[in-house]
């Protein structure tokens, strides 16, 4: 956690956790290159029964220059995971008057005065407006512990968990329980979940909202509520 002026707090990953996510899926990359051909001449030579063929292939890496070709691949590749995992996590600037979040090339920038209350679910930070919308879902580069701290020391209404967990009911497609146009939205937005489509299911997400209905995830499956003015 880096804060450069009082009234400013930039959360982002602490230096371990940075060298962790910059260096180790290229080093990974680079100890499995070189140690995965020793392994697969012993298993090909106990004529170990799956995968025998991709095992005699990986086994032909036998030479000094092939290893490093495979280790520079296998670091490349490593790389590019870092590139993705950084790309995907929000940095978090708090300030007395407003909370940026970064992710990747967009930004948003959320009011003091339309939040309402910030929390974690899982690995995501959700920060919720007035009436129960999500002005904010993402994972954060910081831990909760540091999250929690920096929001409370700035004045922001921390909860624990989900203030509206009770409300949630889980989605039973066709069941009468809701509106045509929102029956039809959480079906869209199943298939959006099912094709791991961030971007889709997020507008998916938004036009719920705007129906008068939250959504929440466990995995595939979606969980509604209604909207509701705290």
């Amino acid at each position: 956690m880096n804060s450069p002026r009082r009234e400013v707090t930039v959360l982002t990953f602490s230096p371990g956790t940075r060298l962790l996510v910059t260096a180790g899926p290229a080093t990974a990359g680079i100890l499995l290159a070189v140690l995965v051909p020793f392994l697969a001449r012993w298993l090909d030579g106990i004529g170990f029964p799956v995968l025998g063929v991709v095992w005699r292939v990986i086994a032909e890496v036998d030479t000094w220059w092939k290893i490093a070709v495979q280790a520079g691949i296998f670091a490349l590749l490593g790389a590019l995971a870092s590139v993705e995992i950084t790309r995907r996590l929000t940095r978090v600037t708090i300030a007395a008057d407003e909370v940026l979040l970064e992710t990747g090339d967009e930004s948003v920038t959320v009011p003091r005065p339309v939040i309402d209350f910030v929390f974690m679910t899982g690995d995501r930070l959700i920060i919720l407006d007035p009436d129960s919308r999500q002005m904010f879902h993402g994972e954060p580069r910081a831990e909760a512990a540091m999250l929690e701290r920096a929001f409370t020391d700035h004045g922001y209404p921390w909860r624990d968990g989900d203030p509206f967990t009770d409300l949630y009911q889980p989605w039973v497609p066709e069941s009468g329980e809701l509106p045509v146009a929102v029956e039809a939205v959480l079906s869209a937005r199943a298939v959006a979940l099912r094709k791991k489509a961030g971007k889709e299911s997020a507008e998916l997400r938004a036009s719920l909202e705007k129906l008068g209905y939250a959504v929440r995830d466990d995995g595939d499956r979606q969980h509604w509520r209604p909207l509701v003015r705290s």
